[in-house]
């Protein structure tokens, strides 16, 4: 018996099947948040219970802030942009669609890291909002208020309560088409200076419905949760396809994860959640300490996206044997790749096809080999081409395969970086990683700039650092390797610790061993440091080259 489409699917086809370019990315949203009968669910971090709004009333209050933005502009439709601070509220939610509704792209920008001075951050992300392109800046909590106190023309406001019971008979939506930025994200910076990429509505668009055919989003069957910040490319990426697909959606503040790591198996099993995303450290944080899962169920999870930072092998093959004794089907592994100027998703698994890795042997200038698995990434999306080049850097060696510098190009690219020249469409994009193709499917290895280089040998970086992470005492995701030129030139390896004493000495000694056994190489030398020293950039990832030149000054002797 066939069964008549409901209007929100059909909605969902009508999208896929229409051209991306005339496609006006804030009714995409608004046709399907006003179709589902889904929810969203936010937790609150000062009661510890989930906040929840039907998705109808999310676009009601959408609706509602953006009728106050065209209010406040006095109905200018200026091309500036709306920022967002704070955690992810149900009207902050609200805000990002209002900002699309308005004819505005979005920017999210982090609030301050641990240890840092409000009043600082304040100024500096005033200046930085200011910059962009921002006009007016919605957001709650501690952080509105450190901006509120800021001098400075933004109009800086409280999301929670503009355009409360506003008139919103005469609001007529702008909205975004073809190449009318809409979000302008900010860039990881490891190995560089932060940039924002300018992403296009049509880019945003084709990258969600790529990505939303890749996992096979069914709003009929499928419950997101995500703990992931909406400031970084996968977190906003994932609110993005929930609310496209208009699927019950379920969000955590990243702070309410940072506090309590086993809230994340629990948060899956109170929502039924059948599809999450987290980077690799969060993988390692379950499977290391696997016993505290009981009572967990995982088994409705079939899409466990990991992505955002390299993954390790040997911690995510722990995490999938730990998970499965609660459920969890192996096969729901999805380890992807993507970068934010390519909205967020290059190369990602179809569902059920879990974690596949490639066994090689990397050989050494010296004839020296060691065994290594690399995951498989998956394949380009739809609209997507990935290709390696010979990289203009010196890399290991690796038999049968062909490692190169990771090109993409496609129809999820950036416009370019704001304040850059614009990229012409069709043009193949350095990533600045390093890898190769495997059946078609990404395997990446390292990147260009932190090759490793010792007595000749170039390494990656990630293998020596896992090896040293391995060692009793060391914290895990706190570990960089780098080539030190000058004083005395070697390997040194940085690694963050709360050992002291006596036991220091040993430690170093079992680093030492750890990575000659597993990569051939001694280090010139280890040196320790207090928890949250070693320079992250705001989504988290280190920031090998910072570090490396903290080395050299001797910031650390």
């Amino acid at each position: 018996m066939s069964v008549a489409p409901t209007e929100h699917e059909v909605a969902q086809r009508d999208w896929y099947d229409s051209d991306s370019s005339r496609t006006n990315w804030a009714e995409v949203i608004d046709t399907s948040i006003s179709a589902s009968d889904a929810v969203l669910s936010v937790f609150d971090m000062a009661t510890e219970r989930w906040v929840q709004r039907p998705w109808r009333v999310v676009r009601e209050r959408a609706i509602e802030i953006a009728s106050w933005i065209d209010a406040t502009r006095g109905g200018r439709t200026t091309g500036a942009a709306i920022g967002l601070v704070g955690d992810p509220g149900p009207d902050l939610v609200a805000a990002v669609h209002a900002a699309w509704l308005s004819g505005s792209a979005v920017s999210i920008l982090p609030g301050p890291v641990r240890g840092a001075d409000d009043a600082r951050w304040a100024v500096a992300t005033a200046a930085r909002f200011a910059g962009v392109g921002v006009d007016i800046v919605l957001g709650s909590g501690s952080q509105l208020e450190a901006l509120t106190a800021v001098d400075c023309a933004l109009h800086i406001d409280h999301v929670d309560l503009v355009g409360v019971g506003i008139d919103t008979d005469g609001f007529r939506p702008v909205g975004l088409v073809g190449d009318a930025a809409a979000i302008l994200q900010g860039t990881a910076g490891s190995t560089g200076d932060p940039k924002t990429a300018v992403l296009t509505a049509e880019a945003v668009a084709t990258n969600t419905a790529a990505l939303v055919d890749r996992l096979r989003l069914d709003a009929a069957e499928d419950i997101g949760l995500s703990w992931l910040p909406l400031y970084h490319d996968m977190g906003l990426t994932f609110l993005v396809a929930g609310m496209s697909t208009g699927i019950p959606l379920w969000l955590a503040p990243n702070s309410a994860f940072a506090a309590s790591p086993f809230r994340w198996p629990q948060w899956l099993t109170d929502s039924g959640a059948t599809v999450t995303a987290a980077p690799n450290f969060a993988y390692d944080i379950v499977g290391r300490y696997g016993t505290l899962l009981e009572g967990a169920d995982l088994s409705r999870l079939r899409v466990a996206l990991s992505g955002g930072e390299p993954i390790d092998p040997d911690a995510f093959d722990r995490f999938l044997d730990r998970a499965a004794a609660v459920g969890f089907d192996p096969a729901a592994a999805t380890p992807a790749y993507g970068m934010a100027e390519s909205v967020c998703a290059v190369t990602v698994p179809a569902p059920g096809e879990g974690a596949r890795y490639d066994q090689v042997t990397v050989g050494g200038d010296d004839g020296t080999t060691i065994e290594r698995r690399y995951p498989l990434l998956g394949e380009p999306l739809e609209g997507m081409e990935i290709r390696v080049v010979p990289a203009d850097v010196a890399v290991p060696a690796i038999e049968g395969r062909d490692v190169g510098a990771v090109e993409i190009r496609g129809t999820s690219m950036m416009a370019g970086y704001l304040g850059h020249p614009l990229i012409e469409p069709g043009t193949w994009f350095p990533t600045g990683d390093l890898g190769y193709l495997v059946d078609g499917r990404l395997v990446i290895c390292g990147r260009t700039k932190e090759i490793v280089i010792v007595a000749g040998r170039n390494l990656f970086p990630v293998e020596i650092e896992r090896a040293a992470a391995g060692v009793d005492g060391v914290r895990r995701g706190g570990v960089v390797a780098v080539s030190r030129g000058s004083g005395r030139p070697g390997l040194v390896i940085v690694a963050e610790t709360r050992t002291t004493g006596d036991a220091v000495a040993q430690m170093r000694s079992a680093v030492m061993s750890a990575v000659a056994s597993d990569c051939g190489v001694v280090p010139t030398d280890v040196v320790f440091v207090d928890p949250g020293s070693v320079p992250r950039t705001t989504s988290g990832k280190l920031r090998r080259l910072a570090t490396r030149d903290l080395v050299e000054s001797g910031a650390w002797s």
